[in-house]
């Protein structure tokens, strides 16, 4: 599946995670904050993504129902799967705003409840947690990427400063005595950055 994320930048919180969720299950997403580079042409990328994706997905809001973008974005849709039913348009419902009489009778996703790996297995068809959890490790374990896992931060592929490897991180422990409490992070040994937090 090749998906292009139609909506309005200000639930931008609601639908990134579902779109990092839809990359670890091997899904090619097209989000403007991750294809769209300083010095593009924001209508130039839009109408090159919208030609070549296979599915457009419709993040629908109060704030997507007056977006010009938005409304511009699942009507080109719509129009390419009525003249050659070249893409899949779904509407993905994060309130309770009604959808427009064009998109009423397509199958939605709701994402108002904010169960993003519940609406993650909707859209790619997969029925229990347990397989959209298998599904992601599979994904990590095919890209080939170096991850490890540093207590007080979680899992790191690399810097987010520096860009280091894994290989260079270094975890951390301190111990506050006055307080009794413990720390622990993760340490760049190339530039330096340093993160961490209670445990």
């Amino acid at each position: 599946m090749h998906a292009f994320i139609s909506h309005n930048h200000r639930d931008k919180p609601d639908v990134k995670p579902l779109a990092a969720r839809l990359r670890l299950l091997g899904v090619d997403v097209w989000l403007d904050s991750w294809e769209i580079r300083p010095g593009d042409s924001i209508p130039g990328k839009v109408n090159e993504a919208l030609g070549l994706v296979d599915t457009v997905m419709v993040f629908w809001s109060v704030n997507s129902s007056t977006s010009a973008w938005v409304n511009t974005e699942w009507e080109v849709a719509l129009t390419r799967r009525m003249r050659d039913n070249s893409v899949r348009v779904i509407p993905i419902i994060l309130d309770d705003t009604p959808l427009p009489p064009l998109l009423e009778p397509i199958m939605w996703v709701s994402l108002a409840d904010g169960d993003v790996d519940r609406a993650a297995r909707e859209l790619v068809g997969v029925e229990s947690q347990a397989q959209l959890l298998k599904l992601m490790q599979q994904t990590v374990e095919e890209s080939g990427l170096e991850y490890r896992y540093f207590e007080g931060f979680g899992v790191i592929v690399g810097c987010p400063r520096c860009g280091a490897p894994s290989s260079k991180l270094e975890g951390w422990s301190a111990v506050d005595d006055r307080r009794d409490d413990m720390y622990a992070g993760v340490r760049c040994g190339q530039c330096g950055w340093d993160e961490g937090g209670e445990i």
